[in-house]
């Protein structure tokens, strides 16, 4: 579902305040049916719900749940990634301010300690992937 083409970019300008049908259309340049398609999708799965507006005529806007907040974290690390990775780091596409106002930059910690998580700081155990045979 977050795979398909158009979702993150739906979430994303759902996160940055954009919530009606015609604001994500032009936001995300998708065809109407195809982005019918993934709100629907992605209200199946939770991320998403709809809320009404407008009575008359009857309209909806579109507004993360509990799970689509989840994804938030996500979504700043890939803009953050987008921004390092693909050429476009010459200037932000949106800058992010924590409440004591300082930018935001996520970071992954370590809940018990605190520690920023680095490559090569942790190890993958449990689970159902084969380990990693290493040279």
């Amino acid at each position: 579902m977050l795979g398909d083409s158009h979702s993150l970019p739906l979430l994303r300008e759902i996160l940055y305040g954009y919530r009606r049908f015609s604001e994500l259309a032009t936001l995300t340049g998708a065809p109407r049916s195809l982005l019918t398609s993934r709100l629907r999708k992605l209200e199946s799965a939770g991320v998403i719900a709809r809320r009404r507006y407008s009575e008359r005529p009857p309209r909806d806007e579109y507004v993360l749940t509990d799970a689509g907040y989840d994804l938030v974290p996500v979504l700043l690390a890939l803009k953050v990634w987008g921004e390092r990775h693909t050429g476009e780091h010459h200037q932000p596409t949106a800058v992010f301010r924590h409440r004591c106002g300082a930018e935001l930059h996520p970071v992954v910690v370590c809940e018990a300690c605190g520690d920023e998580v680095r490559p090569g700081e942790f190890e993958v155990s449990g689970g159902t992937h084969p380990p990693i045979l290493r040279p």
